[in-house]
């Protein structure tokens, strides 16, 4: 039975609706409330200080704005015992976010499955994963409490924060370093326009942690003196804390008499493949966040009466920011950085800098940045507020976040009504559907995807046992011996294994994707490059922390393997990573179906060291059913695009992606036994591609990790198909390993593989459970059926 639903087959009108902020939390060293934060805003006050909580003496600078003692947030003491502290201030701030808009955490019922979780954090996690660290290096792993190695998942904040409100819809962690937050309040935006969710939790958080200083120091990047933004003299502080915003659409935002408190109207994200911690020097690509904001909402520069700027106070950040923020608005733009009140915050800059500035726009103020004495050489000469705030009406508000591995973020809002219901772009549909035009996989069979389809019919386990006892299956080393691949030698890894497999996704369409605003990278990730972070955390623990390793620190963030795949193939277009290739998956094909980009290409990738396997292990992640599994590496690329334009150029189409869909239990660990969230997924995957569970003649599951993961796949098939599910056609897991980052991803990849066959059914559905929580539905479908 295929498809018939030819009506689908258009363009069509999508409906926007609008999304309000009703309800904002804020939690910084700085203020405990929005109410304090305004205050000391207003006030001009600071919370820069020498470190207390590590030693920080031997550093270029000791300054920082942090937490001494760790706020309750209402969790327990058990959970104090084994969560990460960004947990607790993303808690603490939620609880502030719901009060002021009227909502009781856990008292959604029958709405919370519209009820979505979009959070960002740059290093949330990476005190849990210094324990880790520390435990692995004294040869204390196995004393180490196993929920302390989950609560090193950059992921986990957000887990419990969708837990503690009781949300079933979409979860999704951005983390994008320092564009995190700021990019998780527009992803979260569009799933409220998407008809995704009624109401969504967004914001994020982050830490200031040993490794982190002991990082930006060794890029002699710190202050001696607390910063002062785009004047004398350069250098940041870091910062820690937590920012929530509710987003709501007005439907329903109406219909419970709430008041709002500012509206997102656009967001734009952009790459510079430019540097792996360097923004490219002349702003383009912050330049081009900015134009692509103005652009989704609609709106001219003019129309813009503050920006409130990243501003971390270095010599590279400032300059080129400066520079394309004069390049967009001219010199009379109205500007201010509110790093000089409570530092670099990271991956929770863009929250806390948003409500910041919602708060002193609802009194009819522009923040004012600290110390801002005169503007420093290489900035442009703007409209900087110092001194004190400015009075005046500012409705309509941008705020900016660049991070490392070059992702930008620009976000815009405007107090509520400045604006008419026409001032919103109207979208449209590809209802015609999503195509892979590309596919390139590394892994142990091999470096091409032929390869992994020829293994997956063999069937054969690709693992090997180490002297460990404890089974992986590996990727061939990869040398890179293309002058344009060979600046990416010292890369991790897992780095190259990505930028191998993009290259065959990309396939001769590479000068689609190089520098071209509308094709863009998705990357999906659970841990990161392992075995730099490994050389960086034995730099810090095993040698003297103020001599940190220069190299390795940038590789430690999520987002280090995206970074430098975009950078190789010069992808300027939407960037980003979410933690897990389900979620990365499933918004990279939102942006091509709803018209952000063209086409998309979205990465996961994974290496395998031995130290990865003990705490693997010890966390009890690759038991099923009591069985050992073996941990994979290597990675895998879909390149996607809208049926429509690759039939205009004439591009060949692998397979049409028809459905999709991602959610979570309330859980701070896993998935639950009843299979619920996988239940719903299979569900709404079935509803958007117009399919009956009749339809579907195979199935490529994930079922790997605790035994709570299986049983919750088994249930969630009944559930959906009856006593008689469709068939297991392929199972990647047993042939390539399990790997954390990509496991979703090879899925639909092994679901490629088998509608690609001359013989094959028509629609085969990818899905399962992954390491984050994600419950997952993938229709791949042959692209016959669409004729």
């Amino acid at each position: 039975m295929t498809n018939t639903n030819s009506g689908k087959l258009h363009e069509t009108p999508a409906p926007v609706e609008r999304v309000l902020v009703t309800g904002m939390g804020a939690l910084t060293p700085l203020a405990g409330s929005c109410a304090s934060l305004y205050d000391a805003l207003f006030a001009g006050q600071d919370s820069i200080a020498p470190v207390e909580i590590f030693d920080a003496s031997r550093f270029l600078g000791q300054l920082a704005s942090t937490f001494n003692k760790v706020p309750a947030a209402g969790l327990s003491a058990e959970d104090h015992r084994w969560m990460d502290r960004a947990t607790f201030f993303a808690v603490a701030a939620l609880h502030e976010a719901m009060a002021q808009a009227g909502l009781e955490p856990g008292a959604f019922q029958g709405d919370a499955e519209r009820v979505a979780v979009c959070l960002g954090s740059s290093h949330s996690g990476l005190v849990e994963t210094e324990a880790v660290a520390m435990a692995v290096l004294n040869d204390q792993l196995a004393q180490l409490d196993p929920r302390k190695i989950c609560a090193t998942l950059v992921s986990h904040c957000t887990a419990v924060v969708k837990r503690v409100a009781g949300a079933k819809g979409r979860v999704i962690t951005i983390s994008s370093a320092c564009a995190s937050s700021n990019t998780a309040v527009g992803v979260g935006a569009d799933l409220i326009r998407n008809g995704e969710a009624d109401i969504v939790i967004a914001g994020g958080a982050d830490t200031v942690s040993l490794s982190v200083i002991a990082g930006f120091n060794a890029l002699r990047a710190l202050s001696s003196t607390k910063t002062a933004p785009f004047s004398i003299s350069p250098g940041l502080n870091i910062g820690e804390g937590a920012g929530i915003v509710i987003l709501e659409s007005k439907t329903s935002a109406r219909k419970r008499g709430v008041t709002p408190l500012a509206e997102v109207l656009g967001y734009g994200l952009s790459g510079d493949a430019h540097h792996a911690t360097a923004p490219d020097t002349t702003g383009a690509g912050a330049e081009q966040a900015m134009r692509e904001a103005l652009a989704s909402a609609n709106l001219e520069p003019h129309q813009i009466d503050y920006v409130n700027a990243h501003g971390t106070g270095t010599e590279a950040n400032d300059s080129a920011e400066s520079q394309a923020m004069l390049r967009v608005f001219g010199p009379g733009v109205v500007t201010s950085s509110l790093k000089s009140f409570f530092g670099h915050t990271l991956g929770a800059s863009g929250v806390l800098e948003l409500i910041s500035t919602i708060l002193m726009a609802q009194r009819g103020y522009a923040p004012h940045g600290l110390r801002m004495t005169e503007v420093r050489p290489g900035c442009a000469v703007l409209d900087y507020i110092a001194d004190a705030p400015r009075q005046g009406v500012f409705n309509t508000l941008m705020v900016n976040n660049y991070g490392f591995g070059g992702n930008n973020s620009s976000l815009l809002v405007c107090l509520p009504q400045v604006l008419s219901g026409g001032a919103i772009m109207p979208r449209t549909i590809a209802a015609d559907g999503v195509v892979v035009t590309g596919v390139g996989t590394v892994s142990a069979a091999g470096t091409t995807f032929a390869a992994l389809a020829q293994a997956l019919v063999a069937g054969v386990a690709l693992a090997c046992k180490g002297g460990d006892a404890f089974a992986s299956a590996t990727s061939p080393a990869l040398r890179f011996t293309d002058a344009h691949l060979k600046p990416f030698a010292r890369c991790a890894p897992s780095a190259k294994f990505g930028i191998a497999a993009l290259e065959a996704a990309l396939g001769a369409d590479k000068q689609l994707y190089d520098h071209n605003p509308r094709s863009g990278l998705i990357c999906g990730s659970v841990f990161g490059a392992q075995k730099p972070t490994e050389k960086f955390m034995e730099s810090v623990f095993q040698g003297d922390p103020a001599l940190a390793n220069a190299h390795y620190f940038p590789m430690i963030t999520m987002n280090a393997n995206g970074g430098a795949a975009s950078l190789a193939f010069g992808i300027t277009g939407y960037t980003t990573t979410l933690c897990g290739s389900a979620a990365a998956l499933c918004y990279a094909l939102d942006l091509v179906r709803y018209g952000r980009q063209d086409r998309i290409s979205v990465l996961a990738s994974d290496e395998v060291t031995p130290r990865l396997l003990d705490i693997y292990h010890r966390a009890g992640a690759l038991d099923v059913v009591g069985a050992p599994a073996a941990l994979g590496e290597g990675a895998c690329a879909l390149a996607l695009e809208r049926a429509q334009g690759a039939q205009a150029r004439h591009a060949g189409a692998l397979v049409r992606i028809s459905g999709w869909a991602h959610f979570q239990d309330c859980l701070d660990l896993g998935v639950a036994v009843n299979g619920d969230a996988l239940h719903r997924a299979i569900v709404h995957a079935l509803g958007c591609a117009g399919l009956q569970p009749d339809d579907i003649g195979g199935l490529v599951t994930l079922d790997c990790g605790p035994a709570p993961v299986a049983t919750s796949v088994r249930r969630a098939l009944s559930l959906s198909f009856g006593v008689t599910p469709p068939p297991v056609v392929a199972d990647p897991v047993a042939v390539i390993g399990y790997t954390p980052s990509g496991a979703p991803l090879w899925t639909v990849a092994a679901a490629m593989a088998v509608v690609m066959r001359s013989d094959s059914p028509d629609h085969i559905m990818a899905l399962g459970a992954d390491l984050v929580g994600d419950a997952y539905a993938v229709v791949v479908s042959r692209c016959r059926s669409i004729e």
